[in-house]
């Protein structure tokens, strides 16, 4: 089994149902879950009880707008970023989705940890519409698939902290976006998946199978065909 914690919560999003979507999907391979909106355990160092950390979430300073911030603006504490660190030198993993991207804008660290961030003025993203998603990586994670089709918002224009060797990408405008890719920090696995901005997102069987296997990959298990 499978130990892993779901950070949920935020604004303009439906985490209190896609999260639990999230957990349903991840349970399907021996994934168990509990989903939290506050950070008591990542702060207690609790976390180590946990294989893989989840960000289903968009916690952020809202600084760059300021008609949330009164009532959105969050600062990731210092136990909290200690706590993650820990966690990865375990080497456990990360499985970031969607938002994960605007999360925790102030720590530098982290944009090394995701490998890419989104930047005020520059990163946005396309109408929530069907798109087309493109397999494009030799990895375990993507390994048989076939390009797909799903409704979502397309992230664009994210920064990146490094090179990112994207294993699914999609055209908007006539440029090619990153959307999955994953990465190694210190001893720790980080896969991050932009797609998530709603509940079709969780339905459509692809991406289904996409967070298992991202899921499992990060938590170093065996993952399903």
């Amino acid at each position: 089994m499978v130990r892993n914690l779901i950070l949920s919560g935020g604004v303009a999003h439906d985490y209190a149902r896609t999260s639990a979507m999230l957990a349903d999907v991840l349970a399907e391979v021996g994934i168990e879950s509990a989903v939290r909106d506050d950070f008591a355990v990542v702060e207690s160092g609790g976390l180590l009880d946990y294989d893989l950390l989840t960000l289903n979430c968009v916690w952020w300073t809202c600084d760059q707008t300021p008609e949330w911030r009164d009532e959105w603006h969050f600062e990731l504490s210092e136990a909290a970023r200690h706590g993650i660190l820990e966690f990865l030198s375990h080497g456990k993993g990360l499985l970031a989705l969607h938002c994960a991207t605007i999360c925790f804008d102030d720590w530098a660290e982290y944009r090394e940890i995701l490998g890419a961030w989104w930047e005020w003025g520059h990163s946005r993203h396309a109408p929530l519409q069907e798109q087309t998603m493109r397999v494009v990586g030799d990895h375990p994670i993507v390994a048989g698939m076939a390009d797909f089709r799903i409704v979502d918002e397309l992230y664009t224009n994210a920064r990146a902290a490094g090179e990112l060797a994207p294993l699914i990408v999609a055209e908007w405008e006539g440029v090619t976006h990153p959307i999955l890719w994953v990465r190694n920090y210190g001893l720790g696995r980080v896969c991050y998946n932009a797609l998530g901005h709603g509940p079709e997102a969780f339905a459509n069987p692809s991406n289904r199978l996409l967070l298992q296997r991202g899921a499992l990959w990060a938590a170093r298990r065996a993952l399903p065909r």
